[in-house]
């Protein structure tokens, strides 16, 4: 069973502690699991990335893992894994002579049929 929740709305008292309480919950009510169910059949724990998910000392995994599901493995998300490598090698100075050359490409080609048509050949 695959369950997915949305936590982009829970604001009021976002803390670690209520983020795992909010989760339980919502797995014994909208789930139809049991405490004991959750203990034993809870394997996987996608998240962001963020630091009160994913925290080494008191994120939200930690404590499935201290407490609720011991077989837990956390995934970070490999969209939001890829954004932060292309964040961070957008900063050095090659890869903005890259990025800057694909986008004139881009501009040259896009504009002019032709030019298109060219370029499609060549490829």
């Amino acid at each position: 069973m695959l369950i997915l929740l949305n936590l982009e709305r829970v604001v009021d008292g976002a803390t670690f502690n209520n983020l795992s309480v909010v989760i339980v919950c919502f797995l014994i009510v909208f789930g139809g699991l049991l405490e004991m169910d959750i203990t034993n059949k809870v394997v996987y724990f996608g998240v962001d990335g963020v630091t009160i998910f994913q925290g080494l000392k008191t994120g939200v995994t930690v404590q499935f893992m201290a407490k609720d599901s011991f077989y837990i493995v956390d995934i970070h998300c490999m969209a939001h894994q890829c954004n932060l490598a292309v964040q961070t090698f957008s900063s050095l100075t090659l890869i903005g002579k890259i990025e800057s050359l694909l986008a004139s490409m881009y501009l040259c080609y896009n504009q002019s049929p032709k030019r298109h048509f060219e370029c499609t050949k060549l490829v």
